[in-house]
């Protein structure tokens, strides 16, 4: 195998260019961390390769690449020769994280030191998270997301704050452990705070391993001059203003955005009316002086 390694370990220098991705290695033999830039695919892989020096010697060539059937090996190498090997056969280099892919030493190599192997960087994570969406739905906020491929995945606390300092855990979705298949999620918020809302998913590996999603927010201050009621309902809602408003603008648009409603009010009860027209979905705006609610009303 040592000499398939070198015969494509000179392929993948000649084919060699820059780009953004990297990854940093270290530990064993190797001294600080050493990063390795991307340069090349290889049997759809992405492979890396960096300087750094490799027990006491500076100036090592040091590679993480793919090998193809017949080995079907990660490795990481040293000026050609590999000392490392991850038999996982994953789309990018598996992380040391990962304990469901570990690496291991090659047979009949030398490389150990006061560290264990460290490999970070542009590497497999445990959940690829494609989309994380919070979206107001009446008085609850729907929360959707979507991974592309999960690893050890035991599953989602959903948390929200109001301040993204304190966080309070509001539920808990159950992962599909080790996937490479799109999942789709989703949760709802039956209670949320008076005013504006902070949301993320913390997502804990099956050995307990914990990443954070980032945070999305909804606001729910800009309403709270209004309440609508019986929404879905058959055409007629009822619509409260709060003591005190002066005047607000009321326009209803259905789905093409052809008005169907224009008119003002005031403070106190209000029926809003639109049973002669068809089922389906339309959208009620209210402009308070220079605040404007945007509200979908489903007319059943």
């Amino acid at each position: 195998m040592k000499k398939i390694f070198l015969l494509l370990f000179s392929i993948l220098l000649y084919g060699y260019h820059s780009f953004s991705q990297t990854i940093v290695v270290g530990g064993q033999c190797m001294s600080g961390g050493i990063t390795l830039t991307f340069f090349q695919n290889i049997d759809g892989k992405p492979a890396y390769t960096g300087i750094g020096t490799v027990g006491g010697n500076a100036g090592v060539q040091v590679s993480i690449y793919w090998m193809p059937a017949p080995d079907n090996l990660w490795v990481l190498d040293f000026d050609g020769q590999p000392y490392f090997q991850n038999s996982c056969n994953t789309a990018t280099v598996p992380g040391t994280a990962f304990t469901a892919c570990p690496w291991s030493v090659v047979s009949g190599t030398t490389c150990t030191g006061g560290a264990a192997l460290s490999i970070t960087g542009a590497v497999l994570l445990p959940v690829t998270m494609l989309d994380f969406t919070a979206t107001k739905k009446l008085k609850e906020v729907l929360l959707n997301w979507k991974t592309s491929q999960e690893i050890n995945n035991n599953g989602f606390t959903v948390q929200k704050s109001n301040d993204g300092i304190h966080w309070l855990d509001i539920g808990f979705v159950k992962g599909n452990g080790t996937t490479s298949s799109i999942s789709t999620y989703q949760f709802t918020d039956a209670a949320p705070f008076s005013g504006i809302n902070l949301y993320r998913l913390k997502q804990e590996d099956i050995d307990g391993k914990i990443t954070y999603s980032s945070t999305q927010k909804v606001d729910f201050t800009l309403n709270s001059f209004f309440t609508i009621s019986d929404n879905p309902g058959k055409g007629i809602y009822k619509i409260n203003m709060a003591p005190g408003i002066e005047k607000l603008e009321i326009l209803v648009t259905d789905a093409s955005g052809k008005t169907i409603v224009r008119k003002t009010a005031v403070a106190g009860n209000h029926i809003l009316d639109i049973s002669n027209n068809a089922s389906g979905i339309y959208w009620l705006q209210i402009k308070k002086a220079n605040y404007q609610v945007t509200q979908k009303i489903i007319k059943l």
